[in-house]
């Protein structure tokens, strides 16, 4: 392309007819400084060499067809080896639609055969192997042979802004991280899970051996029954409800006839079996809301809620006849009930206690129930004798 009164850089004739690669980024500096003297030529050479803006030469094969010829040091900082560009057609060298933009820059200074200047953005890979993604602005200057023809374009590139873009790892990378996270998602899961087991098994330890302490705290070790404390609780509420609601409430006591006859008789072995026998035979004729405790030695306490002294009775008499039946043991048997002017249980323990003595005074293996009001009044006196 001739330039006709426009502005452009001469080269010397070895750069006419399209010129060739060089071997090296200096060897084009000597070529454009060839012809001028020594001085000017070093001046040229210098400016090549140590400019710190990146510089390039490209070579003008027609409108739209350029190739590399040489880059400046600053120039090959940022792209690597020489090697790998020079002598490369942009179009093959700079990826589409970026390389389009540069190319078509070219063509238009070539056209207008004047400088131009443009901004681009682009992404290119360092030395270090970073992608970086990177705006600058673009100084391209036109170079016409002696016969004015238009053979290479000089190009000045200044960085704006250069950013290192995150590395887009491969897939299988990706999977294997996503992989490893589910396993220590799994992993942790099945911590907690083992955790949770572990904590509730031990809650659940815990709780066994607390309704352990806690049975052991309220039963009789050998019958298994109430223990005497914890007997009198629960005929104290029981006391309580039936004074609040005017309910029935009756109280028996059972003492083993001739007991000590057999511990030493039949030794304490033996002892122990009668009083198994007996709290076994009484727990299973009364109902689960009745209370049946050991009072001390071989006397139980029986407290039997909402029931009435003809019901109580009735209980009394199953028990002893179940017993005698078995030829196992005989009983004697004090039942009271609750009366409008007690005040507290401790009264129906006492009226039980000494119709129990009736019965072994009249003879043993009987039942005597709350008495008329005459012997009612001497018992009370007893009582009150006994309390006092």
């Amino acid at each position: 392309m001739t330039m006709q009164g426009r502005r452009a850089i001469p080269v010397n004739r070895s750069m006419e007819g399209g010129g060739t690669s060089m071997e090296s980024s200096n060897s084009l500096a000597l070529d454009f400084s060839g012809r001028l003297d020594s001085h000017a030529g070093a001046l040229i050479r210098s400016f090549w060499d140590f400019f710190p803006e990146q510089m390039f030469i490209v070579r003008v094969d027609g409108r739209e067809n350029f190739v590399i010829e040489a880059i400046n040091p600053s120039q090959q900082a940022r792209v690597g080896n020489e090697l790998t560009c020079v002598g490369k057609h942009l179009a093959h060298l700079l990826p589409s639609p970026f390389g389009d933009g540069v190319i078509a820059n070219c063509a238009r200074c070539v056209e207008e055969g004047a400088p131009v200047r443009y901004e681009a953005m682009g992404k290119y890979v360092d030395k270090q192997g970073v992608r970086r993604q990177c705006c600058w602005q673009t100084l391209l200057v036109p170079i016409a042979n002696h016969q004015g023809v238009l053979t290479h374009l000089l190009g000045i590139v200044h960085d704006t802004h250069i950013e290192s873009i995150p590395q887009t790892r491969p897939l299988e990378q990706v999977q294997e991280q996503v992989q490893e996270q589910e396993q220590q998602q799994v992993q942790e899961l099945e911590l907690e899970l083992e955790l949770e087991r572990r904590v509730m098994e031990r809650t659940n330890e815990l709780m066994a051996a607390n309704l352990q302490l806690t049975y052991l705290a309220t039963h009789d070790a050998l019958t298994e029954t109430y223990n005497r404390r914890h007997l009198l609780e629960l005929a104290d509420n029981e006391f309580r409800r039936a004074s609040r609601y005017e309910l029935s409430l009756c109280l028996m006591m059972l003492d083993i006839d001739n007991f000590k006859t057999i511990n030493d008789e039949q030794g304490h072995l033996a002892g122990d079996q009668a009083l198994r026998t007996v709290a076994q035979a009484t727990m299973a004729m009364v109902r689960d809301c009745d209370l049946v405790g050991r009072y001390g030695g071989d006397e139980f306490i029986i407290v039997l809620p909402e029931t009435d002294i003809d019901g109580a009775r009735a209980i009394a008499q199953r028990l002893s006849r179940t017993l005698q039946e078995a030829g196992l043991l005989c009983v004697s048997i004090g039942i009271t009930s609750r009366e409008h002017d007690d005040q507290t249980v401790v009264e129906l323990i006492n009226r039980a206690d000494f119709l129990l003595l009736d019965a072994k005074r009249n003879g043993r293996n009987r039942i005597e129930c709350h008495p008329p009001a005459s012997r009612r009044n001497e018992i009370t006196q007893e009582v009150w004798r006994y309390v006092k």
